[in-house]
């Protein structure tokens, strides 16, 4: 596993990952620390980040 990217949005922390062989997933952490990490694989880094936002979207509404 290889981090790309870790975000900070409102009140969530958003790590997008590398997870071989060439697929990439995310995790959300919220403010209370609990970890989210849904069981879906992405074939971009974008792809997953996107889908981690739409996710704190939801979550922050």
């Amino acid at each position: 596993m290889n981090i790309i990217k870790i975000l900070s949005i409102e009140k969530f922390i958003l790590a997008v990952y590398y997870t071989p062989p060439g697929s990439f997933k995310y995790s959300i952490v919220d403010k209370h620390g609990v970890v989210f990490e849904p069981y879906e694989i992405y074939y971009s880094s974008e792809a997953a980040e996107r889908e981690g936002k739409k996710t704190i979207n939801i979550a922050s509404s």
